[in-house]
C-alpha cells in the first residue's frame, strides 16, 4: 500500500508533464512506456540498497530471539540472498503496475482535460473500482466475524485480517469516501470563518484523490498497531479467564528448582490438604496434510487423570472417563477443526519416537487456558515418555486456614496461589513479547516513512498554487496556517477511518475468544491515534515551510 501510494502520487503531481507531452504529439503508448521504463530503474536502484540493508539489520534481532526463547543462546541469523530477491521482486511487481495504471490514465485523458483536472481532480471512479471496493468491504466484515463458525484462536486470526481487507476497500474507494467526508465538513463549516480554515477546506474538497495516497497509509498505521496490541490483550484475557474457568481447586502449586521428586505425595500429606492432583505436559507433534504436502507441528500434550473433578475442560462432546486408556485424547474444538479431527475419528501425533494414531474421545472448548490436546497417563507412558508433574491442584479441607496451608506447601519448594493469582504471575513471568513488538515498531516505521515521502511530495508539488494564492493576497503566515488545518484535517480523517476499519476485527476477535466486552489496548491506541495526527501535521509543517517560502519569493 505504502510503495502503491507514493508511486500514484509521484505521477498524479506529472499530470501537467504528460498533457503537455500529448499535446506536442506523444502516444499513449510511448507516455506509458517512458513511466514503466521509470519506476522500473527506479525500483531495481532502490529497492536492493533497502534490502541489503535490512539483511544484515535482521541481526539486530538476534539477542530478541534468544531472550524469548525461541533459538539457542549461541544462534546466529544466516545471511542468504533469497529475501532480498523476494523483497526485489515485491518491489517490482507492486510498483510497476501501479505505475503503468496510473500512466494508462493520464494517456487516455485529453490534453486539454489533464489541465483542468490538475486545478480541481476528478472524483470519479470506475465502476470495476467501485465493485472491488464494495466485494472487500463485504469480505472484511464476512471474516471479522469468522469467530462464529470458525472456532477459537484460528476464526480470531481470520477475524484479525478484516482490518487490512476493510483498508483496502478505503484505498480503492478513496476519492469518493474522502470526498464526501470533506463535503459534510465543507458543509458544517460556515463560510465566514478565518481566511485560512475556510481555503484548507475548499482544497481539500477539492484534492480528496491527492489527500486519499496520505489518508490511507496513516490509517493502516492506526489499524496495524490496534489489531496487533488488542490481538495480544485478548489472548491474555482469554488466556486467564479459560484457566480460572477450568480450575476449580482452592490453590495452584507449581514446583520449583529445588522440589522434591516426590513433591505430589508430600503436598497430600500437608496438614489440612484433602486432595493433591498432578497435571503434566509432555512434548508431542500432530501430523496435518494441507494439499497433499504432510507436516508436523509442535504441541504440547496435557497429561490428566480422568476421574478427577478438579479440571474442568468444558466437554462438548464425548467424555473424558475415557482419557484413561492408552493410545487416546481429547482435543479442543480449535485442535479439531484445523486437524479435521473430531469425536470418534483418529488424530495423528509423534510421541517420543513412535506415531501414534490416537482415538478422540472427547471434544472440548477451552484449548487457549487448557491447550490443544489431552491424554492419561497411560498413553505417555507407554510410548516411553515419563509423566512428571508440572502443576498441582490442591483442595484445602473445609475449616483450614488457607494461608497456613500455602505456607506449609511453599516450604516444601514449590509456589502456592489461587487460580487467579495463579495465573496472572505466570503471564508477568512470560514477559512481552519482544519479537511481536519489534516487528510491529518496523512495520509502523515503514508506513511513517511513506507516509512522510507522501506528505512531503503533496505539499512540494502545490508550489504553484501557493504562489498563485500569494499573488491574490494570500499572506505567508496565512499560507502556513492553511496547509496546517487542511494537514490537521488530514490526520483526524486518517484516525477515523483507521478506527473504522479495524472496529469489527476488534469485535470480532474477542467475540471468538472471551466472555464479555470486546478487549482493546487503549494505552497503544491512544499513542497511535495521537501520533498519526501530530505526524501529518509535523511532516507538512516542515515540508510547507520550505516550499511557501519559495512560492512567496516569486516577484
Amino acid at each position: 500500500m505504502v510503495v502503491a501510494a507514493t508511486v500514484s502520487l509521484a505521477l498524479r503531481s506529472r499530470r501537467r508533464e504528460f498533457a503537455l507531452l500529448r499535446a506536442v504529439g506523444a502516444t499513449p503508448a510511448q507516455v506509458r512506456r517512458t513511466v514503466t521504463f521509470e519506476v522500473a530503474a527506479v525500483s531495481l536502484v532502490a529497492a536492493p540498497l533497502g534490502a541489503v540493508a535490512g539483511l544484515f539489520g535482521a541481526r539486530l534481532l538476534d539477542p530478541l530471539l534468544v531472550r524469548s526463547g525461541m533459538v539457542a543462546p549461541d544462534f546466529t541469523s544466516a545471511l542468504s540472498p533469497l529475501p532480498v530477491l523476494v523483497a526485489v521482486a515485491l518491489i517490482a511487481v507492486t510498483a510497476v503496475p501501479v505505475g503503468r495504471l496510473g500512466a494508462r490514465e493520464a494517456a487516455r485523458t485529453a490534453p486539454t482535460a489533464a489541465l483542468q483536472q490538475s486545478a480541481v481532480e476528478d472524483r470519479h471512479v470506475g465502476i470495476g473500482r467501485r465493485i472491488t471496493a464494495l466485494a472487500m468491504t463485504l469480505g472484511g466484515l464476512a471474516m471479522a466475524f469468522s469467530t462464529l463458525w470458525i472456532p477459537g484462536t484460528t476464526g480470531s486470526a481470520a477475524a484479525s485480517l478484516s482490518a487490512f481487507l476493510l483498508i483496502g476497500a478505503a484505498a480503492l474507494a478513496g476519492p469518493v469516501l474522502v470526498g464526501w467526508i470533506f463535503d459534510r465538513l465543507a458543509k458544517a463549516h460556515p463560510s465566514g470563518g478565518r481566511p485560512a480554515t475556510m481555503l484548507a477546506v475548499r482544497n481539500v474538497r477539492g484534492f480528496s484523490r491527492r489527500l486519499t495516497t496520505v489518508v490511507v497509509p496513516l490509517a493502516l498505521v492506526v489499524s496495524a498497531a490496534t489489531i496487533q496490541t488488542s490481538v495480544g490483550r485478548a489472548m491474555t484475557t482469554a488466556f486467564q479467564q479459560e484457566f480460572v474457568a477450568a480450575v476449580s481447586t482452592d490453590l495452584v502449586v507449581a514446583p520449583t528448582e529445588d522440589a522434591p521428586q516426590d513433591l505430589t505425595a508430600q503436598v497430600a500429606a500437608v496438614p489440612g490438604v484433602e486432595a493433591a492432583i498432578p497435571l503434566a505436559t509432555v512434548p508431542g507433534e500432530v501430523r496435518t496434510v494441507d494439499d497433499g504436502a504432510e507436516t508436523w507441528e509442535a504441541a504440547a500434550v496435557r497429561v490428566v487423570p480422568a476421574d478427577t473433578a478438579a479440571f474442568d475442560p468444558d466437554v462438548v462432546s464425548g467424555s473424558l472417563a475415557e482419557i484413561d486408556d492408552p493410545d487416546t485424547v481429547a482435543v479442543s474444538s480449535d485442535t479439531a477443526f484445523t486437524s479435521g479431527a473430531g469425536l470418534g475419528e483418529t488424530l495423528t501425533i509423534r510421541l517420543g519416537e513412535d506415531v501414534v494414531d490416537a482415538t478422540v474421545v472427547a471434544v472440548f472448548s477451552r484449548g487457549i487456558g487448557v491447550g490443544g490436546i489431552v491424554t492419561g497417563a497411560a498413553t505417555a507412558e507407554a510410548h516411553g515418555l515419563p509423566v512428571t508433574a508440572d502443576t498441582l491442584l490442591v483442595d484445602v479441607a473445609a475449616g483450614t486456614d488457607l494461608a497456613d496451608a500455602t505456607a506449609a506447601i511453599t516450604a516444601l519448594g514449590a509456589t502456592a496461589a489461587d487460580p487467579e493469582t495463579h495465573i496472572s504471575t505466570v503471564l508477568q513471568a512470560g514477559g512481552d513479547n519482544e519479537v511481536g513488538n519489534a516487528l510491529l515498531l518496523l512495520l509502523l516505521a515503514v508506513v511513517a516513512v511513506g507516509a512522510a515521502s507522501t506528505l512531503a511530495m503533496t505539499t512540494v508539488a502545490r508550489r504553484d498554487e501557493l504562489a498563485l494564492l500569494h499573488r491574490t493576497g494570500t499572506t505567508r503566515h496565512q499560507l502556513m496556517a492553511m496547509t496546517t488545518v487542511e494537514a490537521t484535517i488530514t490526520g483526524v480523517t486518517a484516525w477515523v477511518v483507521g478506527t473504522v476499519a479495524v472496529a469489527p476485527a476488534v469485535v470480532g476477535v474477542s467475540a471468538g475468544l472471551l466472555d464479555g466486552l470486546p478487549v482493546v489496548d487503549l494505552t497503544a491506541y491512544g499513542i497511535v491515534s495521537a501520533a498519526v495526527v501530530a505526524f501529518a501535521v509535523a511532516a507538512t509543517f516542515l515540508a510547507a515551510r520550505r516550499t511557501t517560502k519559495v512560492a512567496t519569493a516569486v516577484a
